[in-house]
């Protein structure tokens, strides 16, 4: 019996060779991973031009895992923001969403979408657009 097991073992993890089709992992459900570096600094670019307003921070993640269905939810929500937070020496983002003019319009209660106001279960607060900025 233990031998049996042994060899079904050896055959499971032998590896499949010939005539295989390559895997398209887009038919399972499975994406590319997001560039997040290059959306940081298009994000960064594009709130640049409102330096001087306030913003909501959401989160700061260091783990990919956590930030990917953030970016895939908002992706093309003009006030979402991802930016880089280089001060923890990995590769770090912030969740921002918005700029507003003063810090009481950015603190005004408001709904979220909802990969925000669920998915990260985090209160946001307000901050200078200025102090987010890499």
């Amino acid at each position: 019996m233990v031998i049996g097991m042994l060899l079904l073992g050896a055959v499971l993890r032998s590896p499949v060779t010939g005539g295989g089709q390559p895997i398209d992992s887009s038919a399972d459900g499975q994406h590319a991973p997001i560039d997040l570096a290059a959306r940081a600094t298009a994000d960064a670019q594009r709130l640049e031009q409102h330096r001087g307003a306030w913003t909501l921070q959401f989160l700061m993640a260091c783990d990919r895992r956590n930030l990917e269905p953030i970016v895939s939810a908002l992706d093309d929500q003009p006030a979402f923001f991802l930016l880089r937070y280089p001060a923890t020496g990995k590769e770090c983002f912030r969740v921002c969403w918005g700029h507003y003019e003063s810090k009481a319009e950015a603190e005004h209660p408001r709904a979220y979408p909802d990969a925000l106001s669920e998915g990260v279960k985090a209160i946001p607060w307000a901050t200078p657009v200025a102090n987010v900025l890499p």
